[in-house]
């Protein structure tokens, strides 16, 4: 164990008298991270237009319940007669969990009324911000984008389910520095297309060619690499194995290692997308080098990425234990004419754990 991780640890005592502040911040934290969840696997806005909703009701045909996103399909009754399917998708299943939304509010054969945000391409599609039961009861399952669009209805917006007690007690006692679960506060938003990268010519070219709705691997479950996986809404973890640390990532189900040896064996284990990376300590600071990163894209926009760049990203805990932020420079001459440097934090929710992902394709897909 390095000097620099028991310093890290060295405020576990204090964390603990703050856990009960800290639960107050559930809320918050959650909300945060749903107001996220569209924007989970794929560029929200390349596919949705968030200027405009909609209102359709029909009958369920199909259920998808899994992740990345809930999906179902709605056949749609005109006045005429004619029929047209519609295909539908909300938040993760992870992300109405917490909000205690389950499986049971759709179900295949039963009218169901719908309001959400319809596709920008003019396709029958929508991301579903609320349903509404036969009594007229909304059931909201994003409540950030049902709190920014003309919402008809004047119910409180829903929160998060309460943490067992248990759980955030056991949480409390087990903390130490950066090793314990985080919930997302601040994200970077890479994939919401407002940023401008300094791009060279050639990878503004080919990120100007990019197709969202056929060139996203998302949209065939493969997950992103570092640093595009790090910006997500879902909670991460650190685990401490001495000579490596574990960093659990729940969006994807994502697994990176990192070697704290200062010349790690050429024929360790590797996860390509992932990239290599080696960690040193800089007293409460985790400073990690990732290299070798086998995935093609620094955002979810199109932005590419070559093999050649390297990560460096650093892991601070605040003084009170409470934060860790996060801070990573990519330096890429192949595709950034300058280092580009993105910045995030999380909070620490005691109790929060991490989930299991499992991304499943629907029929058809491929």
């Amino acid at each position: 164990m390095s000097h620099g991780s028991l310093a890290s640890r060295g405020n576990a005592g204090d964390e603990r008298k703050g856990g009960v502040a800290v639960k107050r911040l559930f809320v918050a934290m959650l909300s945060l991270a749903c107001s996220f969840s569209a924007q989970a696997h794929h560029s929200f806005g390349a596919f949705y237009d968030t200027n405009s909703s909609v209102e359709l009701e029909g009958e369920i045909s199909s259920v998808l319940w899994r992740n990345p996103h809930v999906r179902f399909t709605m056949d749609v009754t005109a006045d005429d007669g004619s029929v047209t399917s519609w295909r539908m998708e909300s938040g993760s299943v992870n992300t109405l969990q917490r909000f205690g939304v389950g499986r049971s509010v759709i179900n295949v054969g039963t009218n169901l009324r719908v309001w959400g945000i319809p596709s920008r391409h003019g396709r029958n599609e929508m991301f579903v911000v609320s349903l509404f039961a036969e009594n007229g009861d909304e059931i909201v399952l994003n409540p950030n984008l049902a709190s920014n669009l003309d919402r008809k209805s004047d119910e409180p917006l829903p929160t998060p389910l309460e943490i067992p007690g248990a759980l955030a007690e056991a949480a409390e006692s087990e903390a130490a520095g950066i090793f314990r679960v985080w919930t997302p506060d601040k994200r970077p938003n890479t994939g919401s297309g407002l940023h401008v990268w300094p791009l060279t010519a050639a990878a503004q070219a080919a990120k100007d060619a990019w197709n969202p709705l056929v060139d996203d691997p998302a949209l065939r479950c493969i997950p992103p690499g570092v640093p595009a996986a790090m910006d997500n809404p879902y909670p991460i973890e650190f685990i401490d194995n001495g000579d490596t640390i574990t960093l659990r990532l729940e969006e994807w189900d994502g697994l990176r290692t990192i070697r704290m040896t200062a010349n790690p064996s050429a024929d360790d284990p590797a996860r390509p997308h992932m990239g290599q990376s080696t960690g040193r300590w800089q007293g409460s600071t985790l400073v990690v080098t990732t290299t070798q990163v086998d995935y093609p894209f620094f955002d979810d926009v199109g932005s590419p990425m070559s093999t050649d760049a390297v990560i460096v990203e650093n892991f601070t805990l605040s003084d009170d234990g409470n934060r860790l932020d996060w801070n990573v420079t990519t330096t890429d001459p192949q595709n950034f004419t300058e280092p580009v440097t993105l910045e995030g934090s999380w909070r620490w929710v005691p109790g929060e754990q991490i989930k299991a992902y499992e991304c499943t394709l629907e029929a058809g897909q491929q």
